[in-house]
């Protein structure tokens, strides 16, 4: 008995470790990637608004310097339906602010956390047709690779 509830226990858990958020919100469409083992994480919510596509992107970094989570440190592109790239510009949420966040004191030590909110949009892009964008920063003190890449599926 006690060996199948161990079974049951470890199932349950194994499932919540792969919830990575809701799939929608407010009915759009909603995509996460994380980088750094986990220490930069992004979201993005695409949206169809005033004739174009839009995205909310909210990214939270971890021991990283304030200005590297500020919009200007990342470069933002969305991908179309034949794989190709399309360079957005990234600003902040209006009225601009700076990353919220600073330092952290946890049971295993202290760190930075910072977060911040992109939106921007494409103008030309018709919704069903982006499949995904590509978040990549300019200054990281992690290896960057191929950055974030947030997909709708």
């Amino acid at each position: 008995m006690n060996q199948f509830l161990i079974i049951i226990c470890l199932v349950a858990l194994s499932s919540c470790a792969h919830q990575r958020g809701p799939a929608s919100v407010d009915g759009n469409p909603v995509a996460y990637d994380s980088m750094a083992l986990g220490n930069v994480k992004a979201s993005a919510t695409k949206r169809f608004s005033n004739q174009e596509v839009c995205f909310d992107i909210d990214l939270v970094t971890k021991d990283v310097d304030q200005n590297q989570a500020q919009a200007s440190n990342w470069t933002l592109a969305w991908i179309d339906k034949n794989n190709h790239y399309h360079l957005l510009p990234v600003t902040q949420r209006d009225p601009a602010s700076a990353p919220q966040g600073g330092a952290v004191v946890a049971p295993y030590g202290a760190y930075t956390e910072y977060s911040n909110h992109f939106t921007t949009c494409a103008p030309k892009a018709q919704f069903n047709d982006v499949k995904g964008l590509v978040l990549t920063p300019k200054e990281l003190p992690y290896a960057k690779k191929d950055g974030l890449k947030l997909t709708w599926e």
